[in-house]
């Protein structure tokens, strides 16, 4: 894997002498990938690599979680359950229990007992 100034140099170097197989055994990477950079350099304008978007993406936004520091606040005998429900949010209870959790908020276990009803 070439590094970023490795990566700037072979698409200067190919601007001066476009041979894409001689540039591709000197710098040890495959034909396309010579060809992939110097395309990245003409759409982009930079061939350094993209670090920022990796990894998992958070499945809740700002807004979201705002909202339920604000309905936990509002209502702190909420279970994780009705948080969800109430806010219409497509993530699982354990999403907002960790996120409850991180701001250091008390919510409610569990939701009241039916218990047995009548005999």
């Amino acid at each position: 894997m070439l590094n970023n100034e490795e990566r700037n140099l072979l698409v200067k170097t190919y601007k001066e002498m476009p041979d894409a197989a001689k540039l591709a055994k000197v710098y040890n990477v495959s034909v396309s990938s010579v060809y992939r950079l110097v395309r990245q350099m003409k759409d982009t304008g930079s061939v350094d690599l993209r670090t920022g978007s990796r990894g998992r993406k958070p499945s809740l936004t700002s807004e979201d979680i705002e909202n339920i520091r604000q309905t936990v606040i509002e209502q702190p005998d909420i279970t994780i359950h009705e948080i969800n429900v109430k806010l219409g949010l497509s993530v699982c209870d354990e999403t907002i229990r960790t996120k409850v959790a991180a701001m250091g908020l008390n919510y409610k276990k569990n939701a009241p007992r039916l218990g047995t009803g009548a005999a």
